[in-house]
């Protein structure tokens, strides 16, 4: 195994060019290495990826005897399942959770979500990419007569330099949440089809929404405006612009028996709609996509934020509840507080945070990799 020796080691578990010393001759792209630290001691194992700015993605930090990435990975599986059963998934409410997530269990550039008796395998790193065939195997292996879909996205695809046939095809499947029915295409729309890290904010908000009115912006296909539906709330109004979504919304609301207003529109033009006719609600949930994609338009994204949540705060009746979320894992916890209260002092509205959430113990983050912590939940009593 060839040997690369780093100038000084990351924090994470991703290598950029300006970290390394030197990079032998001929390592062929997708090859592991073994990385060295500056005094020569191990550090970890790597796939190599010239074409990518992330050139070294590191596999473990573990040395092991004889690496063989086949057997790593069956491990990591294994190891990852054993950790969901200790939450108590899947179980008979429940059948829909993330099964690798990414380095926090120990497959960086991986991630695994099970949909009933489906896996959606979606791959950020070639070296995963000419291994695919070998994580079908293994999934099949651990669980019978499960089906594997295999995603990248188009941005993945141009960075990690590989093209996805999608030899596997989509299909249509029907999964339970907390005891709700929500119908997903394989590997459409949004990550693997369905938002698997907001399952527990869901669920808490659940218990605020007897006989209240319930704003859902960027509801995607329902979550947060199902649950509050179907645990009391007088009214829920769902908003999003994307077609796919509000079609899946409308069929997820059949099939729990459950009447939803259902909105097509631009939020921010909604929104302003809505306080010029003076619409006030008990809740307003904002759940947007991933607005920070990376550091060059961090400070954009920042100011998108501001206009987002000073609108919806808005929308919130007085001693009203205001959860606002962000999905951007390069804008950390600190720094969305300090949005908050940003867009709070515009709007002109008292705001106390009585909790903050994140993903569910399905998505763990390591400590020495905050970017794994991606998902803020912001829960507010608006005065």
């Amino acid at each position: 195994m060839k040997e690369v020796i780093l100038k000084h080691p990351p924090k994470g578990p991703l290598i950029f060019k300006r970290m390394i010393k030197n990079i032998p001759p001929q390592i062929m792209k997708g090859e592991i290495v073994r990385i060295l630290n500056k005094n020569g001691e191990f550090f970890g194992y790597a796939f190599y990826n010239p074409k990518s700015a992330i050139v070294f993605r590191t596999i473990t930090r573990e040395y092991i005897d004889n690496f063989d990435i086949k057997a790593y990975i069956k491990e990591k599986i294994l190891s990852a399942a054993e950790f969901r059963k200790k939450f108590n998934l899947p179980n008979n409410e429940t059948n829909a959770y993330r099964l690798i997530h990414d380095w926090g269990d120990g497959l960086c550039g991986l991630t695994i979500d099970m949909f009933s008796n489906c896996a959606v395998v979606e791959i950020y790193s070639y070296g995963y990419y000419l291994l695919r065939e070998e994580i079908e195997r293994i999934l099949k292996e651990i669980y019978n007569d499960i089906y594997v879909y295999f995603k990248a996205t188009s941005y993945t695809q141009t960075m990690e330099g590989f093209k996805m046939n999608f030899e596997s095809q989509s299909k249509t499947v029907r999964i339970k949440e907390n005891g709700i029915i929500f119908e997903i295409r394989l590997g459409e729309g949004y990550k693997s089809g369905f938002f698997l890290d907001q399952r527990e904010n869901r669920k808490y908000l659940s218990n605020f929404a007897e006989g209240k009115t319930m704003l859902d912006l960027f509801s995607y296909t329902g979550g947060f405006g199902l649950y509050s539906k179907k645990n009391g709330a007088k009214e829920v109004t769902s908003v999003d612009l994307d077609e796919y979504a509000i079609e899946q919304l409308k069929r997820n609301a059949n099939l729990n028996k459950l009447k939803i207003n259902v909105v097509r529109s631009d939020v921010f033009t909604y929104m302003r709609q809505m306080i010029e006719n003076k619409n006030e609600y008990d809740i307003v949930v904002l759940d947007p996509n991933k607005i920070i994609t990376s550091r060059e338009n961090k400070e954009e994204g920042i100011i998108e934020y501001i206009d987002l949540n000073k609108l919806a705060l808005k929308l919130v009746k007085k001693n009203g509840i205001f959860l606002t979320c962000s999905c951007s894992g390069m804008l950390y916890i600190d720094e969305f507080i300090e949005i908050i209260k940003k867009s709070a002092s515009i709007a002109k509205r008292t705001v106390k945070v009585f909790k903050k959430s994140g993903a569910g113990p399905d998505h763990p983050f390591t400590i020495n990799y905050p970017e794994g912590e991606y998902l803020k939940a912001i829960w507010c009593f608006v005065e």
